[in-house]
This record gives structure tokens, C-alpha cells and sequence, in this order.
């Protein structure tokens, strides 16, 4: 059988996690933690590591396991790329996840000194350009993203939507009050000025007690997602951050939000939380970049804004009549079938089996 080892730099450390112990993050977890036990291979998750003459995989249990395939995902090291092409020539294919277009991030988003080149000059951006091209295949998840790393990227590249398993998600049973819970669910930390472009537009509202405001995935050292929209604490419900198995609980609003920058960091960024907001049955509206305005046109799910003006009517139309919420909401979990898990295993499995 197939030998996979998945190595990947998205992982949620034990002091953020319910049970104290590793966890995947978000990126990690939707672009290949999800499938891992679904994959028809022999599957090895762990640390990239060297084994005398080529790259391993440094299982849990402390053993380097060798492999046909290598799947990485966020590992930004100096020499990775080297170790990539002695790898190759030992007949072991790479292939490389990017699910974010790392050169534009925001000074704003905490991931911003964690890998520039000049915070970290063992762990950043430029080695990541290397290792990328030194691959014998890149995966990304959106055709803008595709456009931009193509520009020094010397291999080939697949768009891999995402997708999410949908059996994971309940729905969500509105409110039906006509001052409903509008919230928006991730980590403040990495954004990039996303949620201030609602203010002016969601904090009048909450104010004038039209709306309840939620938040999902506070975490008490990063900014507050009232504190962003120059509201109190006591404006704003939220709940903690939840690892990956209990993330689809976070999704109890009656109305759902994805305020982003226009920028090209979020122009690259995939349709993934309005699919979460979707299979749990929740109406939402979204800023009209690129993977949400081809989610519309493509299967109908969501509302796009592109200007406050846009905001306005689309929230106090939901605002107002919650059988179209319930509806919306109904539409979109039927809808988002199209982008289950089932279709995302399959589309990796036959690229590796390809190789």
C-alpha cells in the first residue's frame, strides 16, 4: 500500500486546547487534518524530519517513518528546500499545501513578525518561496491565490477547494425575534482591519438594541471583537475558542458575518467560513471578494456586500423577518452538500495516487 506522511505547521498547542494536548489548527484541520482518516493509504502524521539520506516523518511515537509521498503544509524552514530535492532523487514525491498568500499579510494580523523575513531569519516567507517550487506539486485553494504564487512557483499547481464535513454541523434554530443574534465566529488576532470595516454599520445597530452581537473564538490576549468596533464588552456575547471537534458548536447565531479587508491576502483567502455558517443552516453575508462572489454565483449561498450601503439592507431585511432567515438558512444547508468532505477526500486521493 501507499505510504502518505502529512507534516504540517498548523497545530494548536496544548495551553490553548480543552484537554491539554495537540490539537490541529483551523488551516491545518480543513485543508488536510480532516482527511487523514479517510485517505485509502497508509497514513503517517507527524514532524518532518531527516532519516540519513532523505526526509521522514517523526511519528508520535517517536520513530521515523519513511514514506512514498509527502504531503507538508506551513513549514517555512531554511533547507527545506534541499532536503526536497535530495528527497526526490531518492524517488519520494512532495507535495506542498498553501492556503493563504503569506506575502500580503497585514502588519495588523499576529501572524505578520511570526515568519517576515526580517523578524525570523530561520523560519519565513523567502525560504517558503524555495521549498514551494522545489516541490513536485503545490495544492491551493483558490484560483486568485493560484494566480499570485504562480509568480515564483516553478511547478505545478492544483486548485483543491475546500471543503467541510457536513455531518459535523447541526442546524441552527433561529431565534425568530426580530432582534436577532448576528455574530461572526474565528480569532481576532489574524486579521487584517476586517472586523473595523463594519463599524459605523453593526455597532449603531447594537446600540439601538436592532440586533444582539456574537462572537465565537475569543481569546482573552487577543483583541476583543467589541473592543474593534468601539463597543463595550457588555455589547458583545462570545464564547471561547474551540478546537476543531468543537468548533461547529460556536455556530449559534441567526445571522452570520464575514467582514473582510479588500485586500489581496483576503482576495486569495477561500469560501471556507461561509461553508461552516452554511451547513449549519445559518443565512450570512459576506464582503464581495472573489471566493465568496463564485460561491453566489455557484450554488446561490450567501448574501454579497460590497458596500456599507449593502450591509444596511441585507441585515434589516434579515433583521426583520425571520421565516426568510429560517428559509435562507434551509437553503444554504442543502446547498452546501456540494462541498462536502466526501468530494474533498476524493480530489486528494486520486492527485497523490496521480503521483
Amino acid at each position: 500500500m501507499l505510504r502518505v506522511g502529512i507534516a504540517s505547521g498548523d497545530w494548536v498547542s496544548p495551553t490553548r486546547s480543552h484537554d491539554n494536548t495537540h490539537h490541529w489548527g483551523g488551516s491545518g484541520w480543513a485543508r488536510i487534518g480532516q482527511y487523514v482518516d479517510k485517505l485509502p493509504f497508509e497514513v503517517h502524521v507527524g514532524t518532518l524530519t531527516w532519516n540519513r539520506t532523505h526526509l521522514a516523518i517523526f511519528d508520535p511515537y517517536g520513530e521515523p517513518q519513511d514514506v512514498d509521498v509527502i504531503l507538508m503544509q506551513r513549514l517555512m524552514h531554511k533547507g527545506i528546500a534541499k532536503h526536497i530535492k535530495q528527497s526526490q532523487a531518492a524517488g519520494i514525491k512532495i507535495i506542498n499545501d498553501i492556503d493563504d498568500w503569506y506575502w500580503g499579510v497585514s502588519p495588523s494580523n499576529m501572524a505578520f513578525r511570526h515568519n517576515h523575513p526580517t523578524h525570523n531569519a530561520n523560519e519565513n516567507t523567502n525560504h517558503y518561496k524555495t521549498t514551494l517550487s522545489a516541490s513536485d506539486l503545490v495544492l491551493c485553494s483558490t484560483p486568485y491565490l493560484r494566480e499570485r504564487i504562480s509568480e515564483f512557483v516553478n511547478c505545478p499547481i492544483e486548485i483543491t477547494p475546500n471543503t467541510i464535513d457536513t455531518s459535523k454541523y447541526s442546524q441552527h434554530v433561529d431565534s425568530g425575534s426580530t432582534t436577532p443574534i448576528v455574530g461572526w465566529v474565528g480569532s481576532t488576532g489574524h486579521r487584517s482591519n476586517d472586523i473595523e470595516t463594519l463599524k459605523g454599520i453593526i455597532d449603531p445597530m447594537v446600540r439601538n438594541e436592532l440586533i444582539h452581537l456574537y462572537h465565537g473564538g475569543h481569546i482573552d490576549n487577543y483583541p476583543s471583537f467589541a473592543s474593534l468596533l468601539g463597543l463595550s464588552p457588555y455589547d458583545v456575547m462570545t464564547a471561547p475558542i474551540a478546537t476543531t471537534e468543537m468548533y461547529p458548536s460556536l455556530m449559534i447565531m441567526d445571522i452570520g458575518i464575514i467582514p473582510l479587508n479588500n485586500i489581496p491576502f483576503n482576495r486569495c483567502k477561500s469560501d471556507i467560513k461561509g461553508l461552516e455558517y452554511a451547513a449549519s443552516g445559518i443565512p450570512f453575508i459576506a464582503q464581495n471578494l472573489d471566493a465568496y462572489c463564485d460561491l453566489n454565483a455557484s450554488l446561490g449561498i450567501g448574501r454579497i456586500a460590497k458596500r456599507p450601503v449593502n450591509w444596511l439592507r441585507h441585515l434589516e431585511e434579515l433583521r426583520t423577518n425571520p421565516k426568510l432567515r429560517a428559509e435562507e438558512g434551509l437553503f444554504n444547508r442543502e446547498k452546501v452538500v456540494a462541498r462536502d468532505i466526501k468530494y474533498g477526500v476524493q480530489k486528494l486521493a486520486e492527485i497523490i495516487s496521480a503521483l
